[in-house]
Order: structure tokens, then sequence, then C-alpha cells
């Protein structure tokens, strides 16, 4: 899946808005959106996310790496982007079980929650 095939924001506004069960893939649309709000740049899409992602922690997006990078921000001035690293790690939670999958990188879970929505919609 290229980058510009994820999910949109309106999509995920949508699932959340639609979706009436209770499962793994909503609980994580809305920790998704929680790191979109949060992000500093405004109104940005999945697909453009991640590029500034990978420019900040100038490495793979695994739960590590982001980990990492998040403990040499300063809450004083980057608190916001602090808070939405923090929804982002929730995300490879994505079994909500406290057993994080650090293999994986976030292009995998948004691939993952784009075609489960997607397929769902096409249904």
């Amino acid at each position: 899946m290229h980058k510009e095939t994820f999910i949109t924001l309106t999509e995920l506004i949508d699932v959340l808005e639609s979706d009436p069960t209770d499962n793994n893939y909503k609980s994580t649309v809305d920790n998704l959106l929680e790191a979109f709000t949060d992000w500093p740049t405004e109104n940005i899409e999945v697909s453009e996310m991640i590029p500034e992602l990978k420019k900040e922690v100038q490495d793979k997006l695994t739960f590590d790496n982001i980990s990492r990078f998040l403990k040499t921000l300063n809450p004083i001035k980057d608190a916001w982007k602090m808070e939405s690293l923090s929804s982002i790690l929730e995300l490879f939670d994505f079994e909500q079980n406290k057993n994080v999958n650090k293999e994986i990188e976030l292009e995998d879970i948004l691939e993952k929650i784009t075609e489960h929505y997607r397929n769902k919609s096409n249904c």
C-alpha cells in the first residue's frame, strides 16, 4: 500500500461515528485521531504525517524509535507533540493487552486499519 492510499481523517471520523461495535480497530482509530488532533501541524492527513514523523524520528517508525524520540522532547515547548506521540505509541498495543509489538512499523498498523475499514465499507 502506498502512503497516499492510507485512510483519511474524514474516514477516521466517519468510522468513529458509524461503527457501532466496540473492537480493537475502533479503539485504535480513536487513538489515531487523538494523535492527529494533538500533532502541531493543523489539518494534517495520515499520508502527510508519516514523512513528518520520519523526519523527526530519523529512523523507522517502530515503537522503540518513537519512544526514544519522545524522551528527547521538552515538555514545555513540545507538549502537544508529546501527547500525539503518546497516542501513537498506544497503537502498537493493538490487542490492548499491554503486549506491545515492537517489530511492526507504524505504516503497517495504518495499512491494517485502512484495509479493515475500506474492505468493510465495500461489503
